[in-house]
């Protein structure tokens, strides 16, 4: 699982045309820090790219993608954004969420 720290980086992801989870996060969010294992557990037997992107770094890519709870998932595909999971404002997301998340997106199987 990579971190995306300047726009560059998001650019060019999201220009690999590959299929994306990306978790926008903040490093002072309790909520973040308790679902960080579960994207990480994902990420390593996940269909997709699994990606963090900090809100503190990139303010950018949060206004950009209307994000206003962390964590927030968002999954792109041909550089595109397909779907997003908002986290809930004072609970945050949960490992489940994530899988049905990332059932419901239906990325393929990696190569």
């Amino acid at each position: 699982m990579k971190t995306i720290t300047t726009k560059d980086d998001f650019d060019r992801d999201l220009g690999s045309g590959s299929e994306s989870f990306m978790l926008f996060y903040s490093a002072w969010c309790p909520f973040c820090t308790m679902f960080l294992p579960a994207f990480e557990k994902a990420a390593a037997g996940g269909p997709a790219a699994f990606v963090k992107v900090s809100t503190d770094d990139l303010p950018e890519l949060e206004e950009a993608f209307a994000v206003e709870v962390v964590p927030t998932v968002l999954f792109f595909k041909d550089g595109k954004l397909k779907k997003r999971l908002d986290g809930a404002l004072g609970r945050g997301l949960t490992e489940e969420n994530l899988k049905d998340f990332i059932k419901a997106c239906g990325p393929k199987a990696k190569k």
